[in-house]
């Protein structure tokens, strides 16, 4: 178990309000009930505040408007001075290219890195090449997990934890969404709107077309922004006016989302999403960027966790008749859902209590500073092999081969045979 002298810097490319961004967030403040002093360093964003509050000491690196190579140099130095300056001892990465850079800066100062994977999204090649920078590495969910593994990647699977004081019934004030009747039916989307996601909310709100016809008291929340934002508003704006009133709420980006969950009868979300609303005791419609996996209730929770509720796999493509569907059957009964949200809660305290993840993630770090994070000889032959890359055309051929002749014919990282040379 890591002391109170271990100094995490955690590394992300920002701090917009997303579920990777969130969950460093949750984790953080759990690490620092243990006692672990925290860093970040990497984009600013509108969590800026709430990383300070939790107790982060915030270091924004941005970058330099400089040509590529010297661009990447410029941050790979920021991140090295500020672990030097903070005397750092464990960093932490969650995306790409930020933790590429943080992770070489630690290796030329043979600080370990941890890597979590958050998706399957990432740049493969990239992704790779972070996890070859580090001691360990982690995956969120059983789907990333298997497919990094497909692609020689070997990971520790700890799930999203959730705070289940911070969401609970109650715990936050109920948001005030103007033109929300007090008796209105209301299901919220909680979602970046990007990539499939906003094509799952626009087929959302096409299904209230026919669905208001017989739930005439249905109002939709959006929460939630992104590069797609702006084709969501433009469809509320013309379901609004067909139905002659706004049900369509779109709130935008949000810092806390409880308010939100706290005057919701459903909730259609994913991931991290999913379970902080299941930790308020609401129901689940659950449906990603994979696809559709249903309502979340005891007899689909393994098959819920095994699909990261749609983000990371799924049952099938989601559709407006499919989501139509799904909305009438599960709005036809508000005692019902209410019942499904208060199991859900139970089901979330057993399985992914903060408490629980920050333990599992301590014990790694513990691993790690005492050499369980893979061969000393590896470690040493990737940080060679980083430093050639990164004198490039730059180098003379006798300060590259300083450290070519030091290097095998081939190298293992992580089950993996790589040719080096020759």
């Amino acid at each position: 178990m890591t002391s109170s002298n271990d100094r995490i810097l955690m590394v992300l490319d920002s701090l917009r309000t997303g579920g990777t961004e969130t969950y460093v967030l949750s984790m953080g403040k759990a690490l620092r009930k243990k006692g672990v002093q925290l860093f970040y360093a990497g984009g600013n964003g509108p969590f800026y505040q709430e990383f300070v509050d939790a107790g982060f000491l915030v270091e924004p690196i941005e970058s330099a408007r400089e040509p590529l190579s010297a661009r990447r140099q410029h941050l790979i130095e920021c991140y090295r001075a500020c672990m030097k300056k903070h005397r750092i001892t464990i960093v932490h990465v969650h995306q790409t290219p930020s933790g590429f850079l943080a992770a070489t800066a630690a290796n030329e100062l043979g600080i370990p890195v941890v890597f979590t994977l958050h998706g399957t999204y990432y740049p493969k090649d990239e992704a790779i090449k972070v996890a070859q920078l580090c001691s360990a590495v982690i995956s969120v969910s059983k789907p990333v997990q298997l497919f990094w593994q497909k692609r020689g990647v070997r990971t520790t699977l700890i799930s999203n934890g959730i705070d289940m004081e911070e969401f609970q019934s109650g715990s936050a004030s109920r948001a005030d969404v103007p033109s929300l009747p007090p008796d209105a039916t209301v299901v919220t989307y909680v979602s970046r709107l990007a990539w499939q996601k906003a094509t799952v909310c626009n087929m959302v709100l096409r299904a209230t077309k026919t669905l208001r016809n017989e739930i005439p008291n249905l109002h939709i929340v959006v929460v939630g922004s992104g590069a797609q934002a702006i084709h969501v508003h433009e469809l509320a704006k013309v379901l609004n006016k067909a139905a002659a009133q706004p049900y369509i709420h779109i709130v935008g980006e949000q810092t806390d989302v409880r308010p939100y969950y706290a005057i919701s009868d459903l909730v259609i979300g994913t991931g991290r999403v999913a379970l902080e609303a299941m930790a308020c005791g609401k129901p689940v419609l659950a449906i990603g960027n994979h696809g559709y996996v249903g309502l979340v209730e005891p007899s689909s929770y393994d098959l819920a966790w095994d699909c990261y509720f749609g983000d990371h796999s799924s049952v099938q493509k989601p559709s407006p008749s499919l989501i139509d569907s799904a909305l009438r059957q599960a709005c036809s009964d508000r005692s019902h859902l209410k019942e499904i949200g208060g199991k859900g809660r139970a089901w979330v305290q057993n399985h992914f209590h903060i408490t629980q993840k920050c333990t599992s993630l301590l014990t790694i770090y513990a691993q790690i500073k005492n050499g369980g994070g893979g061969d000393k000889h590896e470690k040493n032959i990737v940080r060679w092999l980083v430093r050639i890359q990164q004198f490039g055309r730059r180098a003379d051929v006798a300060c590259i081969l300083q450290f070519v002749v030091q290097i095998p014919r081939s190298y293992t990282i992580q089950g993996n045979t790589f040719p080096a040379r020759g």
